[in-house]
């Protein structure tokens, strides 16, 4: 991040503009904050482009294209504004060094962790293409490490440059190195285009250097249309074979993101994007200053850091160097069989994962008796009965819904259970967990909490719907663990959030399945009541739920993933 310059704005739109993050070819950069607080990536188009033809209404199609992209490991749009007298765009602003800066300062990732941001990209992807895009500029700088898992930026934007040269700065429709040779000979752009880009990437997170060398971009151009890719230094066979497939010559030949999806799926035992303390988790942090990409709201941790900023080629394209020719010796391409060898090489994979997590959970599946359980099977009446006999709570415009084991019912205006006194300990050093089985009849506008705990002023934890990020979330004050998916309304959902005291971390299950864990700054220790049905906000009930919940459950330790699918 750098001091705004005489010339930057102070403000665009209704977004207040704090810091420059960078300059790239297509605009200037900036962190922002929006009128209800929360840090905004700010880009403002370059005013020579604006004077080109066309530019503006390729622009605005592009935007309200963007919008239509989803899901949890892109940077999504939040406003634009193409009619401006310079065009502006506002995204999401995410913590995390970019895959560049964190392979540039902390070497290659292993096998496990490629695999892992294999599924997380090839998921992005999926986003991208369902909404009609086509990315065209994947590389490492365009893709940020985020603690739940990779995002892709900038997605689509490159095509609102596609009336420039190929060899114009700054206005490439792709990076040589990561362009596929239907970009470079002018053929058919389809999203086979974009599993050529990740290949690339692949091959440079498993090694530190892009598969076609160094050199000058026309250098470069030329190999990825007539050179086979050196990816001899990817030692693990799977991930090599994945990178071979991804990096096939013909479009035709490359698989689809949905088969990467499903065969990095089948490697990383079911659950790609689970970031665990394993070999697989993604490298979120590492010794430098703060990343010029994106950045965090309000209060999170401000450790993820990045050497360089994200404008900065992802490989030292500018060495002169000739055209590699093609190597004879090399054999040819055989997409079956190598395909054949990444389905086995996963299936190792995979296998060696069950057996791991077969022996860590085989003797402790079964979960500890709670400090608190509320099944909500009431009929009537206003108390809701904790099974430990210790706390129970006192319901205020609750409906009890009988069947299927009954249910509380809230109203999303005062509804709410309250115990009297304190349930779990939640100060510095104390792990808990808190589980719940929630329903919503649908997606809410605004914060929904299921579950918290007062503390003063705040909760000191909150099992919730994010509105700000339309997830489900376990959150302290300043730190959201998000889901990878937006909630599924009209059924019934197992929400649990971990507090891991000793690794300093937050981690959200949903349906047994983990997804976010950041690590979080100290904790808020309460002092008040546990809180069924809202959360609190200045020391009044806040964020009411409007739905249904049950089965609350609340252990002062942490619980292990068995134990959390196993909870009733």
């Amino acid at each position: 991040m750098g001091a705004l310059e005489p010339e930057d704005p102070r403000s665009v739109g209704a977004y207040q503009i704090l810091e420059r993050l960078g300059s790239g070819g297509m605009g200037r950069v900036f962190l922002g904050r929006s009128p209800g607080g929360r840090q905004v990536a700010v880009k403002v188009v370059h005013a020579e482009l604006v004077r080109e033809q066309e530019f503006r209404s390729r622009f605005r199609r592009e935007v309200q294209a963007a919008r239509l992209v989803s899901g949890a490991f892109t940077a999504p749009v939040i406003d634009a504004d193409p009619d401006a007298t310079q065009p502006w765009l506002v995204t999401s602003y995410i913590a995390g060094p970019s895959l560049q800066q964190a392979v540039d300062g902390g070497g290659p990732l292993p096998p496990a962790t490629v695999l892992v941001l294999a599924a997380g990209l090839a998921e992005a992807l999926l986003s991208i293409h369902n909404a009609g895009l086509v990315h065209r500029d994947l590389k490492p700088s365009n893709v940020l490490l985020a603690e739940d898992g990779p995002r892709v930026i900038d997605f689509g934007i490159a095509r609102t440059l596609e009336a420039g040269s190929l060899t114009r700065t700054g206005l490439l429709v792709g990076s040589p190195g990561f362009m596929a040779p239907e970009q470079v000979d002018d053929g058919e752009i389809t999203a086979a285009t974009d599993v050529f880009a990740l290949g690339a990437v692949l091959a440079y997170a498993a090694t530190g250097s892009n598969p076609f060398g160094r050199g000058t971009p026309p250098a470069l151009l030329y190999r990825v249309v007539h050179a086979e890719p050196d990816i001899q230094a990817v030692t693990d066979p799977g991930v090599r074979a994945l990178v071979a497939d991804c990096l096939a010559k013909a479009p035709g030949a490359r698989p689809t993101p949905r088969e990467i999806l499903s065969w990095v799926g089948m490697g990383t035992g079911g659950a790609p994007m689970a970031p665990t303390a394993s070999p697989g988790r993604l490298p979120t942090t590492h010794r430098a200053r703060p990343s010029a990409a994106r950045g965090h709201e309000p209060g999170a941790p401000t450790a993820l850091a990045a050497t360089v900023s994200r404008e900065t080629p992802a490989h030292p394209d500018t060495q002169l160097d000739t055209p590699r020719p093609q190597t004879p010796d090399k054999a040819p391409r055989t997409g079956h069989t190598r395909r054949t060898l990444l389905m086995s090489g996963l299936a190792t994979v995979a296998a060696a994962g069950a057996a791991t997590g077969l022996l860590l959970t085989r003797s402790s599946d079964s979960a500890p008796r709670p400090v608190g359980a509320w099944p909500l099977d009431e009929s009537s009446g206003s108390l809701a009965a904790d099974t430990t006999g210790k706390h129970n709570g006192t319901a205020t415009g609750v409906r009890w819904r009988a069947g299927n084991g009954g249910a509380a019912v809230f109203d999303g205006v005062i509804s709410r259970i309250a115990t009297r006194t304190q349930v779990l300990r939640t100060g510095p050093g104390h792990s808990f967990t808190v589980a719940a089985w929630v329903w919503l009849p649908a997606v809410p506008g605004h914060f929904c909490t299921a579950v918290s705990q007062y503390a003063t002023r705040y909760s000191s934890f909150y099992l919730q719907y994010s509105g700000d990020d339309n997830r489900w979330a376990f959150s302290i004050p300043g730190v959201r663990a998000l889901s990878h998916a937006i909630p599924t309304t009209k059924t019934w959902t197992h929400l649990a959030g971990v507090c891991d005291a000793t690794s300093s971390q937050i981690r959200l299950y949903v349906n047994g399945i983990q997804q976010g864990a950041p690590h979080h700054t100290p904790l808020i220790t309460s002092t008040g009541p546990l809180f069924i049905g809202c959360g609190t906000s200045n020391g009044q009930p806040a964020d009411f739920f409007p739905g249904a919940i049950k089965n609350v459950q609340a252990f002062d330790r942490v619980l292990s993933p068995a134990q959390i699918k196993a909870l009733p």
